[in-house]
């Protein structure tokens, strides 16, 4: 039997999906800034902190605080919603005609999801193809030297490899 606080996570994360998509049909219908304040919304409540609270601390300590005291399960579920939350705000960014604010969103949505991968190796296959994916979307933006050290490391980890 759930616990719970397994119940208020399952609501939760389901609460924050929707989020995302009422931010996803605004972004769509041009409503671009009431689009990006959801989505900072539902990173706030995902963090369970203000924004100022997480978004300057290094990426590596912004999925511990995620991820602390979480069964792994849930622990997966939360990185990867912060990596679709990322990647909506990537769009969103797009959409405004920030291309260096949505290649920086899209570049950390995509090591987010390298990191789940790496950490999941029971679904592993499945975020790798999610990964390649990402990694479709972003090439054609940079090259890959200009890919982050990090997201390189990565991809040579999972045997990923940007197009030239």
């Amino acid at each position: 039997m759930a616990s719970r606080r397994d119940d208020y996570l399952i609501r939760m994360i389901e609460q924050l999906r929707q989020f995302v998509a009422e931010a996803l049909r605004r972004r769509e219908s041009g409503q671009l800034d009431l689009a990006l304040v959801m989505l900072m919304q539902a990173q706030e409540k995902l963090f369970a902190r203000p924004t100022a609270g997480f978004i300057a601390l290094p990426l590596d300590e912004q999925l511990r605080l995620l991820t602390l005291d979480e069964p792994p399960e849930t622990a997966r579920e939360k990185t990867l919603l912060y990596a679709e939350l990322l990647k909506e705000a990537s769009k969103v960014y797009r959409a405004r005609d920030q291309r260096e604010l949505a290649t920086s969103a899209l570049q950390l949505a995509l090591q987010v999801t390298l990191i789940a991968a790496i950490a999941s190796p029971s679904h592993r296959e499945t975020l790798r193809l999610e990964a390649a994916a990402l990694l479709g979307e972003l090439t054609p933006e940079l090259s890959p030297d200009e890919l982050h050290a990090p997201v390189q490391a990565l991809l040579a980890e999972l045997g990923l490899a940007p197009r030239s």
